[in-house]
């Protein structure tokens, strides 16, 4: 898997943002809090559905997006040669899950849980082994070397997934000790002549005592080849014997089997005899019965004809019955159909009196609402009226109370003499304008207000009518329904007696005599058991000519197989084994096995001896030629070279076979990667089963802690890689081209930084992609490609 490209939307920090990553060493720079960490969270979140811890969804969405905002991640990227996108959406107030899973740019999957289902089947990895596998932060580097026993343990365990296999969890424990760096080290460790002499004389002692074990080795496989010739001659004469006492086996088997099969077939000789002189008597037995069957079966045919006369003789009484019950109620449905016709006479004059009396109440209702009209108008008018001398009384009250000196109301000039003039103006006006108006309002009011109670009166009087009507209405509607029903009873009656008259009449022709029936009956029920024995004893007989068949192949059968049973036992006789040669063959044969197992064994000791020997003198070579390489480099390159040390992880004891798969496929890994780091200064890092790091150094394996804090950082690199490969091996991804680190750098200083950023240079051909996170602005030089927040 390659990362190609992600685009966020609402994403925490990220309104609207959208990163291209590149291939190569590519650094994530930016300051605390500039969300580089959560980009790496978004890429979780477009796979597998969730950020990288679970909590409260509504974290996920930005501050500033509202409810109606989707939250948007999309995640481009490489996987076998093939080009995948997936869309995560969170919508809504609910922040409700979508997503969609492309491939080469087709839909081809849809669904929150689907998308995730398909990438875990794509990548083979889960959310948690996709973390373990390929993101690192400085705390898990850190305690690969400097947690507890245990606790380093219990941490590795949960990398790899490993925690629940078994149920011993030890804390893993790192120790790890600065060891020098300076450029005096190298003059240490640089051999004397004496040293130089002393290992040249040891090569060459070596070399002979080589030579020794070869020859020895040669005389012992010629010997072990001449042993091997005669297990081979030995034991192609027990396959003879096998073969022998295998036949002579199957010879007796089919021998046995031939026997049983004729006892067998006698027996069956026994019994088919027996049967047939069974069905002989049987036969005799048929013959006397006669003409029993056709007596049975005329008389069947007689009981028949009668059951049916009894069934036209049943059926005409129930006819009569029901034509009796027929007369009975056309009498009466016709004498209810003349009442109920009788009572419904006066429906037309109810229903044209019905529709004259909607119309008068209609027409009074009308007048009605149209006196309540003048009424209303009325009584504004009066209410006009009585304002205007309430408003004149006003005015006459104002000015008597001021005097004669008050202004008048109309012109505003003072009154004086015309004082009088205008109170008795005003006071006419009320009296015989105002007040005139209201008291003929009020007779026009008694007028109509004496029309309309009497209109009142009326409608109510005619709505009783109304009622009245309605009620006798509807009580003639509900007969005329009963008369429907009575004359539909009529017709159908009708019809019926017709019917079953016709019926009655066909019937006529058929006579019954229950006498006859029975005697039928009793002679049918004597004869009907003998004929049932006579059936049964022709279906027995069908048999006879099969069995008669089978007895003349079984008597066959006999003849063959006592013929077989001969030849079988003659050639039993003919076939020769020797239970006793073929036991000391084998012994014989197990011996040699023994010393072919023993002698391949000493041949083997001795193989291992060379071996040991070839890797000391290997090892002495090695330390020479790394004098001779280092002599030519101390001059040239003494602020380059560093010391390292190889770290060997062990694991704790587990119960499984892939505990033992895991130590040493990380001790391959991080060995091959921490050789190439160190330039082939620490060729094997090795892990324990109990997770304990050692380095092998010259040969000889030492614990972490002996080393310096720059090696310490760098094998805890390896070894984290390691992991991350092991994983991927075991979840069966193995395309998976990235890895991201996250503040790798912790604390270090600008030396130590180097040395990790020369580390990740150095195996960046192993992987596509290697994403560091980091807050150092410093060093962002130092990558191929920098994406910078």
């Amino acid at each position: 898997m390659i990362l190609s490209n992600i685009k966020l939307t609402n994403f925490k920090k990220y309104t609207e943002f959208e990163i291209e990553f590149g291939e190569g060493l590519v650094g994530i720079i930016g300051k605390n809090g500039s969300g580089k960490s959560t980009i790496f969270e978004a890429i979780l979140f477009a796979l597998y559905g969730e950020a990288k811890t679970r909590g409260n969804k509504e974290l996920i969405r930005n501050a500033n997006a509202s409810v109606k905002d989707p939250v948007v991640v999309e995640l481009e990227f490489e996987f076998e040669s093939l080009e995948y996108k997936v869309v995560r959406e969170f919508r809504g107030k609910a922040l409700s899950a979508h997503a969609k899973f492309y491939k080469n740019g087709e839909l081809t999957t849809t669904g929150a849980k689907e998308v995730t289902t398909s990438i875990v089947n794509l990548t083979k990895m889960s959310k948690d082994a996709f973390m373990h596998t390929l993101f690192a932060s400085q705390k898990e580097l850190i305690s690969l070397s400097t947690l507890k026993n245990e606790d380093r343990k219990k941490m590795i365990r949960k990398l790899l997934g490993l925690e629940k296999i078994d149920f011993v969890e030890k804390e893993l424990v790192e120790k790890s000790r600065e060891l020098k760096r300076e450029i005096s080290a190298f003059a240490e460790v640089l051999l004397g002549e004496d040293e130089i002499k002393l290992k040249q004389e040891q090569i060459k002692s070596n070399e002979d005592a080589k030579k020794s074990i070869s020859e020895d080795e040669k005389s012992k496989t010629k010997e072990l080849e001449s042993i091997k010739s005669r297990e081979l001659h030995v034991k192609k004469e027990l396959e003879v014997f096998a073969k022998t006492k295998e036949q002579k086996q199957k010879l007796f088997s089919e021998l046995e089997l031939a026997k049983n099969s004729k006892s067998s077939e006698v027996m069956n000789q026994v019994k088919l005899s027996a049967e047939v002189h069974e069905l002989e008597h049987k036969q005799e037995e048929l013959n006397k019965l006669g003409n029993l069957k056709s007596e049975y079966i005329n008389l069947q045919e007689q009981l028949k004809n009668q059951e049916k006369l009894k069934e036209f003789h049943l059926k005409k009484e129930g006819l009569q019955k029901e034509q009796v019950n027929l007369r009975d109620q056309y009498t009466k449905s016709k004498s209810d159909i003349h009442t109920l016709e009788k009572a419904c006479e006066m429906y037309e004059q109810y229903t044209f009196d019905i529709k004259n009396l909607d119309q008068d109440l209609h027409i009074r209702q009308d007048d009605i609402e149209a006196k309540h009209t003048i009424e209303k108008e009325l009584l504004a008018e009066m209410a006009g009226e009585q304002k205007q001398i309430d408003v004149t009384n006003s005015k006459i009250a104002k000015l008597k109370e001021l005097g004669s000196e008050s202004e008048c109301p109309t012109c505003t000039r003072p009154l004086i003499e015309e004082y009088d003039n205008v109170i008795n103006s005003l006071v006419d006006i009320v009296n015989n304008t105002h007040q005139k108006k209201i008291t003929e309002f009020k007779k026009q009011l008694l007028h109509v207000q004496t029309q309309k109670a009497t209109l009142e009166a009326q409608k109510k009087a005619k709505e009783k009518e109304h009622l009245e009507l309605s009620k006798s209405l509807n009580l003639i509607q509900s007969k005329l329904q009963d008369l429907k029903t009575a004359q539909e009873h009529f017709v159908h009656v009708e019809k019926k007696g017709l019917k079953n008259k016709e019926a009655l009449k066909e019937l006529e022709q058929y006579n019954y005599d229950e006498k006859q029936h029975y005697i039928i009956l009793s002679n049918f029920t004597e004869l009907e058991p003998k004929y049932k024995h006579l059936l049964s004893l022709e279906t027995e007989l069908k048999r006879f000519v099969l069995v008669k068949s089978d007895l003349a192949n079984v008597t066959k059968n006999i003849e063959v197989l006592d013929s077989t049973c001969s030849d079988k036992e003659a050639e039993f006789k003919l076939v020769i084994y020797d239970d006793v040669k073929h036991k000391h063959a084998l012994d014989e044969h197990e011996g040699l096995l023994k010393t072919i197992e023993s002698k391949t064994a000493f041949i083997n000791e001795l193989k291992v001896q060379t071996a040991k020997i070839d890797g000391e003198i290997k090892n002495i070579q090695n330390s020479l030629e790394n004098n001779e390489t280092q002599l030519k480099k101390v001059q040239t390159k003494k602020d380059d070279l560093v010391d390292y040390e190889k770290i060997k992880l062990s694991l704790a004891e587990f119960k499984t076979k892939l505990n033992a798969k895991v130590a040493p496929r990380i001790s391959s890994v991080a060995s091959e990667m921490y050789s190439q780091i160190t330039k082939g200064k620490y060729q094997h890092i090795e892990v324990s089963n109990d997770f304990d790091f050692f380095i092998y150094d010259e040969g000889k394996k030492y614990p972490i802690e002996r080393f310096s804090g720059g090696e310490i950082d760098l094998a805890n690199l390896v070894l984290r890689i390691a992991i991350s490969k092991t994983l991927t091996e075991l979840s069966g991804a193995s395309s998976i081209g990235f890895l991201a680190f996250d503040e790798v750098f912790g604390s270090q200083d600008e030396a130590r930084r180097m040395e990790i950023l020369e580390a990740f240079h150095t195996i960046k051909e192993q992987y596509r992609q290697i994403f560091l996170i980091s807050h150092e602005m410093e060093i962002k030089e130092m990558f191929e490609r920098v994406v910078e927040l």
